[in-house]
């Protein structure tokens, strides 16, 4: 049985929360998981907290044990953070778009492919969400 968790959800980042929630499913303590990763406990709790900026290497290592691409944990981490776009932004801008895929994987329970796409699959697939080269765009 895992050890009584000492921080409290509502103290917590997007991030903290996806680590306390982790930690629960997984049924281990947060001593366990940084021994895991090789993250240090104390920079593991730090992280967890709203404010906090944890840095790429501990979002990588965290990723790797609980089986995230490192850029969702990025994400997570500052999502608070990301400055939000003005009210008149672009509906199509990256930024959204990058938010969107991320947000609806995790929605979907989907992981990061063991094998990278092929080019030819990463332009089908931005054809297929309606990609269209300057050249197509009739305005």
């Amino acid at each position: 049985m895992p050890a009584r968790l000492q921080i409290k959800a509502e103290d917590c980042s997007p991030l903290g929360q996806f680590i306390l929630q982790y930690l629960e499913e997984q049924g281990i303590s947060m001593n366990r998981l940084a021994d895991m990763s090789g993250v240090p406990q104390p920079r593991l709790r730090g992280a967890c907290f709203k404010g906090t900026c944890p840095t790429p290497e501990t979002l990588r290592k965290l990723a790797r044990v609980m089986g995230k691409h490192h850029l969702e944990l990025y994400t997570l981490a500052y999502e608070a953070r990301i400055e939000k776009l003005p009210e008149d932004a672009d509906d199509t801008s990256f930024d959204i778009l990058i938010r969107d895929l991320f947000e609806t994987a995790r929605e979907m329970g989907l992981t990061v492919p063991k094998v990278r796409p092929s080019k030819a699959k990463i332009r089908k697939a931005l054809l297929e969400l309606g990609f269209r080269t300057e050249n197509d765009e009739c305005a």
